[in-house]
């Protein structure tokens, strides 16, 4: 673990390009803290399809796919990376490619839904997890195939941020984690193709994120609170926070991270269950995920929220939240 704030200082008085690789190497020590190795890493695996296509992508056809399914070869990536298995690295590559293979010569993804959504969904965990490889003895291994795919996801940010018009705009503003999963993927894509613009765009996504929170804590979703979301969110910004974020952003994304945790903490009972009450979209079959199924506790973003959160602050509740929702969510074994 690393203690956050004196981290944070030192890197505010960093140039730019040191400060860049200072943030890689904070993140890479928070995603290999044995905190977030032990409940998302130790065991993790995702299988795909024939070509690397996954979940739905197996049998749909190009009018009508989800780029955002794809995102998940990043579990093979770094777990492959971090346990020293370059055939699960390439799985998750394939995973990769297989979205990417779709991009059209304007960044654009045809036949996928959410534009934007999608594009920040797939990149927000495909970019860290390049960058994880790409700090790793793996890398010239795999070297042709990561310049080809950040070649295609910088190409993707740009036109993923035009169809909304300009950062800092989304698809729909109601939603705060989103802000921060388009955070990470423009910060994350500027990292691995050296690209100021998206870094700045990236910023803005940041700070208005920061704005939507209220001080007890909540990052609102659809005018109210979800455990589940605001995990996702969290996640982002955490990684974010030690990836990209300098300076006062910096500060000031921790400031609101340590508030957001807080309340997610206080949702967590004593058996690693969560209190769903007033959640406005994982609770009560408020919402529907694309395979029409009713959306319920979101356990892995939660236990992985609180266990990045713990290496980032060093406070063992945190730690011993992640752990105790790692187990109840089944995903232990």
């Amino acid at each position: 673990m690393f203690r956050a704030l004196s981290v944070f200082a030192v890197l505010a008085a960093l140039p730019l390009g040191a400060a860049s690789a200072a943030g890689r190497i904070q993140f890479l020590k928070m995603e290999k803290s044995p905190v977030v190795y032990d409940v998302l890493y130790r065991w993790g695996q995702v299988t795909p399809g024939p070509g690397g296509a996954y979940g739905p992508n197996i049998s749909d056809s190009r009018s009508g796919w989800l780029l955002e399914e794809q995102r998940y070869g990043d579990t093979d990536v770094i777990d492959g990376t971090l346990r020293r298995q370059p055939g699960l690295i390439a799985e998750g590559l394939s995973m990769f490619h297989f979205g990417l293979a779709r991009e059209a010569s304007n960044g654009s993804f045809p036949g996928a839904a959410w534009p934007f959504h999608g594009a920040a969904m797939f990149m927000s965990q495909a970019a860290p997890a390049l960058i994880v490889l790409s700090a790793s003895r793996y890398r010239a291994r795999f070297e042709s195939e990561i310049r080809w795919e950040i070649a295609r996801m910088v190409r993707a940010s740009y036109y993923m941020v035009r169809s909304v018009g300009g950062a800092p705009r989304l698809d729909d503003p109601a939603k705060n984690h989103r802000y921060y999963e388009a955070a990470l993927a423009l910060g994350a894509v500027s990292l691995l193709g050296k690209d100021r613009t998206l870094r700045s765009w990236s910023e803005r996504y940041a700070r208005r994120g920061i704005e939507m929170e209220r001080p007890d804590g909540i990052m609102p979703e659809n005018g109210g609170h979800d455990s589940g979301y605001q995990a996702l969110g969290m996640i982002s910004a955490a990684r974010y926070l030690t990836l990209v974020a300098r300076g006062g952003l910096a500060r000031t994304l921790h400031t609101a991270l340590a508030r957001g945790e807080a309340w997610e903490l206080s949702r967590v009972r004593p058996d690693g269950s969560i209190d769903q009450a007033g959640d406005t979209r994982s609770a009560g079959c408020a919402e529907r995920g694309p395979d029409g199924a009713c959306k319920t506790v979101m356990y892995a973003p939660i236990y992985g929220a609180l266990a990045r959160w713990s290496a980032i602050s060093g406070d063992p509740r945190y730690a011993q939240a992640a752990e105790q929702v790692w187990r109840r969510s089944g995903y232990s074994g």
